[in-house]
C-alpha cells in the first residue's frame, strides 16, 4: 500500500512569499531525492495558495522525510508565515499521483488543519479549503539528481 500526502498552504502576505519560496524549493529538492518517494508535484493558485502532493512507498518513508532536513526547518516557519494550513493522507494501491481534483476532494472530506498564528477567516471557520476548486497551475518540475 502506497501513502499519499497532500498539503494546502496559504502564505499570509505577499511579503512572506520570498521566504516561503526559498523553503519550498529546498523541501521540494529534498522530497525529490528522498528514499521511498514515488511522485512529487506542486500547484499554485491565486491569493498565495500552494498545494503539494507526494506519494510514498510507506508511512515510515514519509515520516522520515517530514521530520528531517529542509522540511523540518520549513515546518517551524509554517505557523508564522501561513494563514491557512491543511493536510490529508491516505493509502492507495498504486504509486500514481492522484489528480488535483481528487486531492481537493480528499482535503475537504478528510483533511486536518495545522496550527497557524494568524488564521484567515477560512481557517478560523475550521475549513481546510474552499468548497470550489480554484484555478491554478502546476509548474514543470526540475530534474532530479540523486
Amino acid at each position: 500500500m502506497y501513502n499519499v500526502s497532500i498539503t494546502r498552504l496559504r502564505v499570509r502576505s505577499f511579503w512572506y512569499m520570498p521566504l516561503f519560496m526559498l523553503h519550498a524549493m529546498r523541501t521540494m529538492m529534498q522530497a525529490q531525492r528522498a528514499d521511498g518517494v514515488h511522485g512529487v508535484e506542486t500547484r499554485f493558485e491565486k491569493d498565495n495558495v500552494v498545494w503539494t502532493k507526494t506519494v510514498w512507498s510507506d508511512e515510515a518513508a514519509m515520516k522520515k522525510y517530514r521530520g528531517s532536513g529542509a522540511h523540518q526547518v520549513a515546518m517551524r516557519l509554517l505557523s508564522e508565515v501561513c494563514s491557512e494550513a491543511a493536510y490529508a493522507r491516505w493509502g492507495q494501491e498504486t504509486p500514481d499521483l492522484p489528480s488535483w481534483e481528487e486531492a481537493h476532494e480528499r482535503i475537504l472530506r478528510e483533511g486536518k488543519l495545522s496550527k497557524v498564528k494568524h488564521p484567515s477567516p477560512l481557517q478560523a471557520a475550521g475549513k481546510t479549503a474552499p468548497e470550489m476548486m480554484v484555478g491554478g497551475f502546476t509548474p514543470p518540475m526540475p530534474p532530479v539528481f540523486k
